[in-house]
């Protein structure tokens, strides 16, 4: 018969257990898995991989030793998975098409964004689009249940036809680094997404030019409107001379006087 102390212990490790199989994966494209896979495991977790140690600044570190290195995200993920290049996604899955306005989008097990602190990276074929250190920080979701997952936003544009997005992401837990490997083929063009959305800009600004000519009638209304005073100027002239005989200063004040009423 178990203990007391025993039983909470084995509960402590199921609990465990059920967080550390459950961290999330890409919604947005998102990835086929592999049958009977999980969906949201990390691929391999290793414990002191470069003799880090526990606790402290376990991101600052990683970031230090990498630069010392010359090693990326990627290149830790794939030598911590071995042969398991794309996790449990699968890489000769259907495409899909390129996401549109860049999304890349992360979704936690407990719909929310990424878990633990870690850096990430995102590659289209061998082209590095997005680096994060702390993607917990840079890319922030929700609590558990909210719906609030880790948005981002990458540079399509290097997919041409057809291409392969792959993310990495490396979740720490102190001493403990956990793997996290989606691929996802996709086809399409990301200029054409690009080039779509700037010709919508430059569409949406013809109309303002458009209206500026239109003002232009006013002006000529104004000019025509020099004529009819010209005339009252001459009836006006030709009237003071008639009423009074000496060209004075009386007809020159009479003149002025209806001018300003003008």
């Amino acid at each position: 018969m178990l203990s007391a102390t025993a039983l909470s212990s084995a509960v402590a490790l199921l609990v465990f257990a059920a967080q550390a199989n459950a961290h999330g994966a890409l919604k947005v494209p998102e990835p086929t898995f592999e049958e009977g896979a999980s969906t949201a495991n990390w691929v391999t977790e290793v414990n002191n991989y470069w003799d880090i140690g526990s606790g402290g600044d376990q991101v600052g570190k990683f970031k230090t030793m990498a630069a010392e290195k010359g090693m990326s995200v990627k290149d830790v993920v794939l030598d911590m998975v071995k042969d398991k290049k794309c996790g449990f996604t699968r890489a000769d899955a259907d495409p899909q098409p390129v996401p549109s306005g860049g999304k890349l989008v992360w979704r936690g097990s407990g719909n929310n964004g990424f878990t633990h602190v870690g850096p990430c990276e995102a590659y289209i074929d061998d082209k590095m689009v997005l680096h994060g250190d702390d993607c917990e920080e840079e890319y922030p979701g929700g609590e558990d249940g909210s719906g609030k997952m880790s948005e981002m936003t990458i540079d399509y544009s290097s997919c041409n036809g057809d291409c392969m997005l792959a993310f990495y992401w490396l979740g720490f837990q102190n001493e403990r680094w956990q793997t996290y490997v989606n691929c996802v083929p996709l086809t399409g063009s990301g200029q054409s997404t690009g080039g779509q959305s700037n010709g919508n800009q430059t569409t949406t600004e013809a109309p303002s030019s458009d209206t500026k000519e239109t003002e232009a009638p006013s002006s000529d209304t104004k000019k025509t409107e020099a004529p009819s005073s010209e005339n009252e100027e001459r009836t006006i002239v030709g009237l003071s001379f008639k009423d009074v005989p000496s060209p004075g200063g009386a007809a020159t004040v009479r003149e002025d006087s209806f001018g300003f009423d003008d």
